[in-house]
C-alpha cells in the first residue's frame, strides 16, 4: 500500500512472502525491492504503536478449544501451547488406524509426498501391538487432528502441531510442516530430525547458553551434540546444565506439561530502527509503554483476578549490548510504573545535557510473578475470615482427636494399613523413560509442540449440613444476595418494615442503622469469645480470697456496665 509509513515494519509474515526472503521487522522499502507484488496491511495503531488487541482476542479462541479438550493445558506464549493428550489417547486403545483422518499429518525422518509417507507409516502401524509406542503416537496424531478441525470450523483459523513424547522434540516437529499441518516424530527418527534442525532452534538453546556453546563447542546442527561425552558437558556447564544438555542431545527431556492457562508475564516493547538517545524522546516512550501496561494490569485484576510483583527493563544498545533491570513492582499505576521504568533505565545509562550515553534501539518493560489479588477489605470479609479461621481450628482440633483415638486402637503393626495412590503412566513409557506423550498445538504464526507425563486430573465434592435454627438463620443474612435482600425488606405495612434477622419491625429509614447494630454485636461476640478462648488457654483462673471476691463483686455491680449494646440502646 503506498500509503504506508517509511517507518513502519512488519510484525507478522505470511509463509508465501517467507519464501520470497521477507523477515520480520523489514521496512515496507525493503520489502518492495525483493518484489512489489508483496501486500501488506496496516495494523491499527495506539500511542504510535501497532494494536495487537485482535491478536490476543483470536488467541484466546484457539487456547480456548485446546485446554477444552486436553488434559492437561499449558500456555506458553500468545500463539503457542503445550497439550498433554496421554489420558485421551488412553480411552482409544484399540481403534483401528484410518488413513483418512491424518490427512496433512507428516513423519519427521520421511521423505516424499504426504500421502507416501502416511501410506508407509500406516503399513508400518498395521503390524503393531496396541500396546507399543508407534501406534499410541499415530493415535495422538488422529486426536490432534481432530482439535485442528475443530479450530478450523469454529475460529476459521489454521494451526500446526507436532506429536512426540516430551516439549523438546513436539515442538521442533511442529516447525517442520507450516502452515496447516502436523508431524510425527517417532523416536526412532530423532536422529534424523536432528541432521536437519540448527542446535539453536531447540528450545532453550536460542539465548545466551546457545551462543555460548556455539563457541565452546563449534556445533551448529542438533546431531552433533551427541559427539560430546556427559562428563565433558558436565564439565563445561556444571551437573545440573550439562546432564540436561546430555539427555537433550538424545531426545530425553522430562519436564511434564504444566496447567497453566494464562501467560506468566505481560510485555510491552518497542524497536527503535535509528536508535534513541534523547532523554525527552525516550521519556515519551516510556509514558506510552507505561500506559499500555496499565491498561493491560488492569485487565488481569479485572478478568484473571491477578497482580504482579516483579517488574524488568530490557534494552538493546549501540554499544552495551542487551541489558536487564528488575526490582519490586508495588503499584500498577501509570505514575508508578513510568518512574519504575525510569529508575531502570538511569541505572544503566548516564545524562548529560538531555542526551544519554547510549543510544537505544529497543525498550521493553515486563510485569511478572502474578499473585492472586487480595480481597477488598469491608466488615464483611473480615465476619467471614474470623468464621473460616474457627472453622479450620475446629477443624484441626477433631483430627486432632481422631488420630489421638486411632493410635489408640493400633495395638499390632498389622493394624497399620497404608494407602498405595495408584498412579497414570504414559503410553510412551517405551522411549527412554519417559512417562507419557501428547501434542501442542499452536497458531500459524509460529511452531508449537507437545508434552510429557502427569497423572489424571481429579476432582472432588464436598458438601456441609444446613441446620435450620434461629441462630443460624441470623447469621446468614450477610450470605444472601442483593435479590433476596430486597425482598425480605419489603414494606409489610406503611413505612414499617420487619427485620430478616430479629423478625421485630423497624422504620424503612431506620433499617439500614439498625441492621448495623446486628452486625456490630456479632462482631463483639466473636471477639469477646475469642478472648475469654484465649485466656483460657493462656492462664488458668487462680483462687481469689473470699473478702476479695465479695469486694470486687460489690464493685462492679455498682458500675453500670457499658458495652456496645449499651451505646445503640435509646435512652
Amino acid at each position: 500500500s503506498s500509503g504506508i509509513n517509511a517507518e513502519y515494519g512488519a510484525i507478522a509474515v505470511s509463509y508465501e512472502a517467507r519464501k520470497l526472503g521477507v523477515k520480520r521487522g523489514m521496512r515496507k522499502k525493503e520489502m518492495d525491492a525483493i518484489s512489489p507484488d508483496i501486500k501488506t496491511v496496516v495494523m491499527p495503531h495506539i500511542r504510535k504503536k501497532a494494536d495487537l488487541s485482535m491478536f490476543r482476542a483470536a488467541s484466546g479462541e484457539v487456547m480456548t478449544i485446546l485446554a477444552k479438550y486436553a488434559t492437561v493445558f499449558e500456555r506458553a506464549s500468545i500463539d503457542e501451547a503445550y497439550i498433554d493428550i496421554t489420558a485421551n489417547v488412553k480411552r482409544m486403545i484399540g481403534l483401528p488406524i484410518d488413513k483418512k483422518k491424518l490427512h496433512k499429518t507428516y513423519v519427521a525422518g520421511y521423505e516424499g509426498a504426504q500421502e507416501d509417507q502416511i501410506n508407509k507409516w500406516s503399513d508400518h502401524v498395521t503390524g503393531c501391538d496396541h500396546h507399543s509406542y508407534d501406534y499410541k503416537i499415530t493415535l495422538a496424531a488422529v486426536f490432534v487432528n481432530m482439535i485442528r478441525d475443530k479450530i478450523l470450523t469454529e475460529t476459521q483459523f489454521t494451526c500446526s502441531a507436532g506429536i512426540g513424547a516430551n516439549k523438546i522434540v513436539a515442538k521442533l516437529a511442529a516447525g517442520t510442516h507450516k502452515p496447516d499441518s502436523q508431524t510425527i516424530i517417532p523416536p526412532d527418527n530423532i536422529p534424523a530430525l536432528y541432521q536437519t534442525i540448527n542446535f539453536t532452534k531447540i528450545r532453550n538453546f536460542g539465548g545466551k547458553l546457545g551462543s555460548t556453546m556455539q563457541q565452546d563447542l563449534g556445533i551448529q546442527w542438533a546431531s552433533e551434540l551427541v559427539n560430546f561425552s556427559q562428563a565433558d558437558l558436565v564439565s563445561r556447564y556444571g551437573d545440573k546444565t550439562g546432564v540436561w544438555i546430555y539427555n537433550i542431545a538424545r531426545g530425553i527431556d522430562h519436564e511434564p506439561v504444566k496447567h497453566r492457562s494464562l501467560v506468566k508475564q505481560t510485555v510491552c516493547s518497542k524497536n527503535f530502527p535509528k536508535g534513541i538517545k534523547l532523554v525527552n524522546e525516550l521519556d515519551t516512550w516510556v509514558s506510552y509503554l507505561s500506559l499500555e501496561m496499565e491498561e493491560r494490569l488492569a485487565f488481569e485484576l479485572t478478568d484473571n483476578k491477578r497482580i504482579p510483583t516483579q517488574f524488568s527493563t530490557h534494552m538493546k544498545l549501540r554499544d552495551g549490548g542487551s541489558t536487564s533491570t528488575q526490582m519490586q513492582l508495588v503499584k500498577c499505576d501509570v505514575d508508578h510504573i513510568t518512574a519504575s521504568t525510569q529508575k531502570c533505565i538511569r541505572k544503566r545509562l548516564t545524562e548529560k545535557d538531555g542526551v544519554y550515553s547510549d543510544a537505544v534501539f529497543m525498550l521493553s518493560i515486563c510485569a511478572g510473578k502474578f499473585v492472586a489479588a487480595p480481597e477488598k477489605k469491608n466488615i464483611f470479609t473480615m465476619l467471614r475470615s474470623r468464621e473460616e479461621e474457627k472453622s479450620s481450628r475446629d477443624d484441626k482440633h477433631c483430627v486432632k482427636e481422631e488420630s489421638e483415638v486411632s493410635k489408640k486402637e493400633i495395638t499390632s503393626p498389622r493394624d497399620v494399613k497404608l494407602d498405595k495412590k495408584t498412579t497414570l503412566s504414559g503410553f510412551f513409557a517405551t522411549l527412554q523413560c519417559s512417562a507419557s506423550s501428547s501434542a501442542v498445538v499452536s497458531t500459524e504464526l509460529s511452531t508449537v509442540a507437545s508434552s510429557s507425563s502427569v497423572h489424571e486430573p481429579s476432582a472432588s465434592v464436598s458438601g456441609q449440613s444446613v441446620e435450620s435454627s434461629k441462630e443460624n438463620n441470623r447469621n446468614s443474612w450477610n450470605s444472601l444476595s442483593e435479590e433476596d435482600k430486597t425482598l425480605m425488606l419489603k414494606p409489610l405495612d406503611g413505612a414499617k418494615t420487619r427485620c430478616p434477622v430479629c423478625n421485630k419491625p423497624v422504620l424503612e429509614t431506620k433499617l439500614s442503622e439498625h441492621l448495623d447494630f446486628h452486625t456490630a454485636l456479632t462482631l463483639q461476640r466473636q471477639i469477646e469469645s475469642e478472648l475469654r478462648s484465649q485466656e483460657g488457654v493462656s492462664s488458668p483462673k487462680r483462687k481469689m480470697p473470699q473478702a476479695r471476691r465479695s469486694s470486687k463483686k460489690q464493685k462492679v455491680n455498682s458500675v453500670q456496665s457499658r458495652n456496645i449494646a449499651s451505646f445503640f440502646k435509646k435512652k
